[in-house]
């Protein structure tokens, strides 16, 4: 299932850090609302979930449906340069199993079937699944990587707001 994880280094303090993630997520909405032209984009953080103090769990603010779409999960730990960012994104776990069975089911036909014509429909079966993933998915986690390392790097947050 599509995984992918990366690491940013940052000069700055880890309290500057979760100040500059908390700047780009917003709260998960109540109800999801998929509807484009609900709300701005520009007015809304890129993302939504949950910043805490040494962690954070969020994805994409996205108007469109897409089930590939990344959960991102990162820990926030303090290094004597600064600050490491490690980030793991992956698919919703209801989607990998759905996935999963896509896969194996198609596997399972081809194994058990001896009719040589169906053995190209299951190929292309697998082909169709693992396209549609990799396309929902790469793109929306290259997206959110890009957002995530200009997010911790913004030079504009120097120091933690206190409340």
């Amino acid at each position: 299932m599509p995984i992918s994880s990366f690491q940013v280094d940052v000069n700055a303090p880890t309290s500057v850090v979760v100040e500059r993630l908390r700047a780009v997520v917003g709260p998960a909405p109540l109800v999801s609302v998929s509807v484009p032209w609900w709300g701005s984009d520009e007015a809304n953080p890129p993302f939504i979930g949950k910043v805490r103090d040494g962690s954070f769990r969020i994805q994409r603010d996205s108007r469109r449906r897409n089930s590939f779409l990344p959960i991102v999960w990162g820990h926030i730990v303090a290094t004597p340069g600064g600050t490491r960012v490690k980030v793991t994104m992956f698919i919703h776990p209801f989607v990998a199993i759905f996935m999963a069975c896509w896969l194996g089911i198609a596997v399972r036909i081809m194994m058990s079937v001896s009719d040589i014509n169906l053995f190209p429909v299951c190929i292309v079966f697998m082909i169709i699944g693992v396209a549609v993933m990799a396309r929902g998915f790469f793109p929306e986690a290259r997206k959110a990587r890009q957002l995530l390392t200009r997010a911790v790097s913004n030079p504009t947050i120097n120091e933690p707001e206190y409340v």
